[in-house]
């Protein structure tokens, strides 16, 4: 018997292959050339060159402004009226003139600022010279801001200037916005400008005996031999707020440099304040590692004594402090009066750096008894106090060995703290406690003071 079997075909629809479509956000993508710009050196005389700026993107392109930076910037001019945009594809050449004021070489950058997102600022470099530079965008590392910069054909002694600022940097508590240095040989130049606002790990503490504390740290790994290079100028900035609150100003900030012999301070000029930064120059030997350091004061008692230990109801006694200022920079130093648990004094003293200033405390009580006196968190002594109109024998805490030293200082005032006097270190001489002179003189003081009193 046969078997006849039969092939059933099932038939299947295939829908045809759709492409599939993927948004792709548009962006604008900023093109600029040449990156440098080379002019004649002719004295007296103006030469004009154009670079152009392209949108190579797909969106469109704003380029707000172009910025001309550097020592030199006053003798390049940019015709650039303000904002403009640029449809994907379309061009803008800009104008540059060079005024050649003096025959010596100079450099200047030009900053082409967009919203192009990846690209917020293009630089080209202006210069009569053959020497070009070329500074990368900075990056942001794990622990640090880096730039690159290299400069190409730097003549010997010509200062070579660098601006360095980017973008991503202008937040930035401690920054590096331009360099400047004189090559002694001719050659290239390779800088890598490192900035944070902790330390370095190979770079030592900075610890300075008056306070001054770090603000952010800058280290330059360079091509050039220090032996070779000279005239090293920085123009740096520090953020406003890293200045807040603690009683310090512009004028407390200083860069530093490590050398063999430790931190070293360097000549730092204030130069001017932005809307969330202040800007310095400062001048140093060569490159390598620094710190930008904002001083501080440091305020200690080098003195302080009860004048009369024992007095009565009818008298009074007299609180001496002497305070120093051991930082490098100005400031206030409260000083308070404790009686007890109780503060009924208190004064504020304005010392400069490596200054001194002395305060007086007046004070008489009520009620007899026996009164510890206080100067802020020190203890100073014991007073007794006796009823009666009989003056008992006055005892000055001048000498004794059992009087602590103190690390603060105090004024002691009978009335508000109006009447509380701050005087200089030699408007009341002789506070040098433990010789004959000064212990004479401060019983006469006790002395007058009880009368006064009587």
């Amino acid at each position: 018997m046969a078997v006849l079997l039969s092939t059933v075909a099932v038939g299947v629809a295939v829908q045809p292959t759709r492409p599939v479509s993927r948004q792709v956000d548009a962006k604008p993508d900023i093109a600029v050339l040449p990156e440098a710009l080379h002019f004649t050196n002719a004295t007296g005389e103006s030469e004009a060159q154009s670079f152009s700026i392209r949108n190579v993107g797909d969106a469109p392109l704003t380029v707000d402004a172009v910025a001309i930076v550097g020592p030199d910037r006053a003798s390049f001019e940019r015709a650039f009226d303000g904002a403009l945009t640029l449809g994907p594809g379309d061009r803008q050449n800009v104008t540059v003139t060079f005024d050649a004021a003096t025959a010596r070489p100079q450099f200047a950058t030009l900053h082409v600022l967009s919203d192009d997102p990846d690209e917020p600022q293009r630089n080209v470099w202006l210069t009569n010279t053959q020497t070009v530079a070329a500074v990368s965008p900075s990056r942001v590392l794990e622990r640090k801001t880096l730039v690159n910069a290299t400069l190409t054909d730097a003549e010997a002694n010509t200062t070579q200037s660098l601006n360095i600022s980017w973008p991503l940097t202008r937040d930035d508590v401690v920054a590096v916005d331009a360099v400047s240095f004189t090559p002694e040989r001719t050659g290239s130049v390779t800088l890598s400008i490192a900035t944070n606002v902790s330390r370095f790990g190979d770079v030592p503490a900075f610890a300075l005996g008056d306070g001054t504390e770090p603000a952010g740290y800058v280290h330059v790994d360079h091509s050039i031999p220090n032996e070779q290079v000279s005239d090293v100028t920085f123009r740096i900035r520090v953020r406003k707020d890293r200045l807040a609150g603690n009683e310090t100003g512009p004028e407390d900030v200083v860069l530093y440099r490590h050398e063999e012999s430790g931190w070293v301070e360097l000549p730092t000029q204030f130069v001017e304040a932005g809307e969330t930064h202040y800007f310095f120059e400062a001048r140093a030997p060569g490159l390598s590692d620094f710190t930008t350091g904002v001083k501080q004061a440091k305020f200690r008692i080098t003195d302080a004594l009860v004048i009369v230990t024992r007095i009565s109801t009818q008298q009074g006694t007299e609180v001496l402090v002497r305070v120093r200022n051991d930082g490098g920079a100005d400031g206030t130093y409260t000083v308070k009066l404790f009686l007890e648990e109780t503060m009924v004094d208190r004064t504020e003293l304005s010392i400069a750096p490596n200054g001194t200033r002395q305060a007086t405390f007046e004070r008489s009580f009520d009620e007899p008894g026996v009164y510890q006196v206080y100067v802020n968190e020190r203890f100073v002594g014991n007073v007794t106090v006796e009823s009666g109109d009989t003056v008992p024998r006055g005892t000055s805490t001048i000498g004794r060995t059992d009087t602590p030293p103190l690390e603060t200082t105090a004024n002691v005032s009978t009335g508000p703290p109006e009447a509380s006097q701050a005087t200089s270190e030699e408007s009341v001489p002789g506070l040098g406690f433990g010789t004959t002179a000064v212990a004479l003189l401060v019983v006469a003081l006790s002395v007058a003071f009880s009368r006064r009193h009587r």
